[in-house]
């Protein structure tokens, strides 16, 4: 018996307080994409970001855990390539892709580079950068 209202007496602060807790359904991905565009990348990267690169069509290079300087000079090469482009966003924003325009020919797309935000932490945990047409 003394177990049981000692478990009761436990719940009653979580049930109280889980009212209060929000779990965000949504992230802001445009206003990310535009910080990212101007070259605030840091701001929005987690400690350790992973990186995907398309190097030929459907070969993958897959790195892990790199640091948020990196990941900067390493976006920075890519963005210089032509003007930048903020595509499309999925899943509540959590997958948003900034196209990388060719300055000649705005019909060409020479990369698309997707971002992926972890839920929890709001902070991009992975980037892809893809082949464009």
């Amino acid at each position: 018996m003394k177990k049981l209202v000692v478990m009761l007496l436990a719940l009653i602060p979580v049930i109280g307080f889980s009212q209060y807790l929000q779990v965000p359904t949504h992230f802001d991905s445009e206003n990310a994409a535009h910080h990212i565009m101007m070259g605030h990348v840091k701001m929005f990267t987690s400690d350790s970001v992973d990186w995907v690169f398309e190097k030929k069509p459907e070969q993958y290079v897959t790195t892990y855990d790199w640091s948020p300087d990196w990941i900067k000079s390493k976006l920075d090469l890519v963005f210089a390539k032509g003007n930048l482009e903020y595509v499309s966003r999925t899943n509540g924003g959590y997958v948003f892709t900034i196209a990388v325009v060719d300055r000649k020919d705005d019909t060409k797309v020479i990369n698309y580079c997707t971002f992926h935000v972890c839920a929890r932490t709001q902070k991009i945990i992975e980037i892809e950068i893809l082949l464009g047409e």
